[in-house]
């Protein structure tokens, strides 16, 4: 195997001091494991699309008015007189929903391959990257002041309820009984601000990722045997923007509305609730669960525990020697189950809660919280099983020879 050293030696045939750990951990030096693949691009390629969401964020600020009779015509000025209005907002749209489709990939991927084994700070700093991300998508579907972002707000802080002391939280929030032009620029407001923190988290859950190192598909420990980060993966996040970038301005200009709903063009009737109220698709399993439970309180109990349910993973899982699932095919298949029921519980919540819908948004309920703590214990149990299993079959070679 190379060691880190080893690899140092490659190029120090100049003079300088700087011992080989100073090397690696200077920027873009830090050592990676040689086998990553396409899955460990998706931490750059988040920073890529917050970066740009950012940026056309500030953009579209300088012709938003929060206001309750204004929002929807600087919506349409936006989109129909200001000078390339109607693309800044069509980034912005379509970079929300990649972004949280990067996200889902970012966290199945650390699922699949252990990385909540390796490093528990940076598994825990990513799920609060990941709430702070849902507050912050959650109040710019508010923005246009459509139907379904008047409704929505509505349904969202009134599960500020069920908490003690809740109702009075609430008022605070709306500044009053009701939602008005005041709810409309406190949600402005946070929703501008919150992206910043969610670029301080960022840093600080790449600082927690150089402290321990990246895992790797084989979930093997690979701390001696290691290349720096530029140029053998900055080439490889290169290539990355460049497919982002392409998918992306091709949406823009191909599909600009394709995950908008058609209500959020219609003005808002307080007086009238639409038959079917539901969020953009990346909160369509959540909303799907809340639904499912006829609770108010334990719905919203049941959404938490759902969203959160991945922090579990590290402190029920054992000591394993192989991180990755790669080694383990009962937990790929529970797996590959709690993604596609992650996909039909996206399909449930875009649907009328009515009928059979309500049975099979709780059968995913109980299924999606069933795999989160199946999977990390299946996984445990199947190494213990699998070293007990091999491990008289070296002794009984150890004596024959």
């Amino acid at each position: 195997m190379l060691s880190t050293e080893g690899f140092c030696s490659v190029g120090a045939e100049d003079s300088s001091d700087k011992s080989s750990a100073v090397y690696y951990y200077d920027a873009l030096k830090y050592p990676c494991p040689p086998n990553l693949s396409i899955w460990w691009n998706m931490g750059s390629m988040l920073f890529l699309i917050l970066g740009a969401q950012i940026l056309t964020g500030i953009l579209l600020t300088m012709n938003y008015t929060a206001d309750e009779q204004l929002a929807v015509m600087s919506v349409d000025y936006i989109m129909r007189d200001a000078n390339y209005g109607w693309i800044i907002r069509s980034l912005h749209m379509g970079g929300a929903s990649m972004f949280f489709a990067l996200i889902y990939m970012h966290i199945a991927r650390g699922v699949y391959f252990g990385a909540y084994l390796k490093n528990p700070h940076v598994w825990y700093s990513g799920l609060t990257l990941y709430l702070l991300s849902m507050g912050v998508g959650f109040l710019g579907y508010v923005l246009p002041w459509g139907v379904m972002s008047y409704w929505g707000l509505t349904v969202i802080t009134n599960m500020m309820t069920v908490i003690p002391g809740g109702a009075r939280a609430l008022d605070w929030f709306q500044g009053g009984f009701v939602i008005t032009t005041v709810t409309l620029k406190r949600v402005f407001v946070l929703h501008f601000l919150l992206p910043f923190v969610i670029l301080g988290f960022s840093l600080a859950h790449v600082l927690l990722l150089h402290m321990n190192g990246s895992s790797n598909p084989l979930g093997l420990d690979e701390t001696n045997f290691s290349v720096p980060f530029h140029p053998y993966y900055s080439i490889k996040d290169l290539a990355g923007f460049a497919l982002l970038l392409a998918g992306l301005v091709g949406m823009t200009f191909t599909f600009a509305s394709l995950t908008a709903d058609p209500l959020q063009w219609q003005p808002i009737n307080k007086m009238k609730t639409p038959a079917v109220i539901k969020p953009e698709w990346y909160f369509l399993y959540a909303y799907a669960i809340l639904r499912s439970i006829p609770h108010k309180a334990g719905g919203v109990f049941t959404m938490f525990a759902a969203i959160v349910g991945i922090a579990v993973f590290p402190m029920i899982s054992g000591s394993e020697k192989f991180q990755s699932m790669k080694v383990c095919p009962p937990a790929r298949l529970m797996f590959v189950i709690w993604a596609a029921n992650f996909m039909f519980l996206t399909v449930i919540g875009a649907q009328e809660p009515a009928g059979g819908w309500v049975l099979a948004g709780q059968f995913g309920t109980i299924l999606h919280l069933s795999m989160l703590v199946m999977i990390p214990m299946i996984k445990a149990e199947w190494e213990s099983w699998l070293y007990a299993y091999i491990q008289p079959e070296k002794k009984d070679l150890v004596m024959s020879v």
